[in-house]
């Protein structure tokens, strides 16, 4: 089981079949979503199908997703992750959403921050990042916590 991460303004810890409302406002909002890899969720129900994605694919040791919780509100604002291992385990991609309300007030740097300090315990030496062109927010974002542009993608050396 994966640990809670505590910091001063967010805490990440497992996502919850309760966090439904939350996830939904996350996942079903345009703004937020104009370059997940993810269509715009149109129903609750697809929030029940990503959150059993999530459960088989954290079993199977290939992903590990975090609700990110607003100390102040105890609501989730967004989520982050580790996924795609390499073979020897010693990289893999980062990966991040976050509710466009909640936008530039540095949750998503705090959320990620703990997140590099976690990935580096697991014996991850190399994040990689997978960013759209056209998404400057998450470009800014992932160069303020050190990642450069090689071959195209984000990376960032442990």
């Amino acid at each position: 089981m994966k640990p809670n991460l505590n910091g001063i303004n967010v805490v990440l810890r497992s996502i919850q079949a309760n966090d439904l409302d939350d996830l939904f406002e996350i996942y079903g909002d345009i703004q937020t979503m104009e370059f997940a890899s993810d269509p715009v969720f149109t129903s609750k129900d697809t929030i029940f199908q990503m959150l059993e994605s999530v459960a088989q694919l954290e079993k199977a040791g290939e992903s590990f997703e975090w609700a990110v919780v607003e100390q102040a509100t105890n609501k989730v604002i967004g989520t982050c992750g580790l996924h795609s291992f390499s073979a020897c385990g010693h990289s893999c991609e980062l990966g991040c959403l976050l509710n466009s309300s909640y936008w530039r007030q540095g949750f998503m740097t705090e959320a990620l921050g703990l997140l590099l300090l976690h990935a580096k315990t697991l014996g991850i030496v190399k994040l990689y990042a997978d960013i759209d062109e056209g998404n400057f927010r998450s470009k800014a974002l992932f160069k303020k916590l050190g990642f450069n542009v090689q071959n195209g993608q984000f990376q960032r050396s442990l």
